[in-house]
């Protein structure tokens, strides 16, 4: 099976439980995340964003909330189908289409802002994603990406993670870690796997942006460790960054 297949395969049954995002946030949770999105936008009105590799839609429902037009694209159809339900538990038009971050369906300079979340540890060529995503983008857009570096090989966070991994075996109601069973097999082929703030600059670099601004949220992480559940808690107890940059 090839790699991406794989990551496929995986996200399809994980949008079972995958959590729904902002559809369960509380309003002053969802305020937090639109207040460090705005910012971020430079409190710019009406842009055309892509939302990639959009899960459940948390980005993607978030912007559109915000009144942006919203394309989302993820290449998992089981997790379209979940984000098609809570944009309409919402009432938001969002434009879900099924693609792959690495090879997007759109024409040249359609986009303002290309957006992900939890989404370049898992790229198999982010070199490739990145140059689609400056690709789609008009002239001076921005990519705005939010991910964490989930597989830090410290004792501590390995730990924290092997407790999350075990929690969610337990929830899921598996004797078998599907998450292993999955990744462990292509990590090695996955750069941003241990993503870390210098190669994401190099990626990006690469890729033709500029004004490239990586920093951590921890704000919001010390909000999520505080309300969220124990796996918000434990997730969050990782580095996690919001990564900036804008096309040369």
């Amino acid at each position: 099976m090839e790699i991406k297949e794989m990551i496929r395969d995986y996200w399809d049954y994980r949008s079972e439980v995958y959590s729904t995002g902002i559809v369960e946030y509380s309003e002053e949770e969802r305020t937090a995340w639109k207040n460090m999105l705005s910012s971020a936008l430079n409190r710019r009105e009406q842009l055309e964003i892509l939302d990639v590799g959009t899960g459940p839609g948390q980005l993607a429902l978030m912007f559109a909330e915000m009144g942006h037009h919203v394309t989302a694209v993820d290449l998992s159809t089981n997790m379209l189908d979940k984000a098609r339900k809570n944009a309409l538990k919402r009432s938001l038009d969002i434009n879900f289409i099924q693609g792959d971050a690495e090879d997007l369906p759109f024409p040249d300079m359609q986009f303002d802002v290309v957006s992900s979340k939890f989404l370049l540890w898992t790229l198999p060529n982010p070199q490739k994603a990145l140059s689609e995503w400056g690709r789609v983008l008009k002239k001076d857009g921005m990519v705005i990406a939010i991910d964490g570096d989930w597989f830090n090989s410290g004792i501590f966070l390995r730990s924290i993670r092997t407790v999350s991994d075990c929690i969610r075996s337990i929830k899921e109601r598996k004797h078998q870690n599907p998450y292993k069973q999955h990744y462990n097999l292509i990590k090695n082929d996955l750069p941003l796997y241990s993503l870390k703030p210098d190669r994401v600059f190099r990626f990006l670099n690469d890729a033709g942006f500029e004004k490239i601004n990586i920093e951590r949220m921890d704000s919001l992480c010390r909000s999520a460790r505080k309300k969220g559940s124990l796996l918000d808690k434990l997730d969050y107890a990782h580095p996690i960054y919001c990564i900036k940059a804008v096309k040369r």
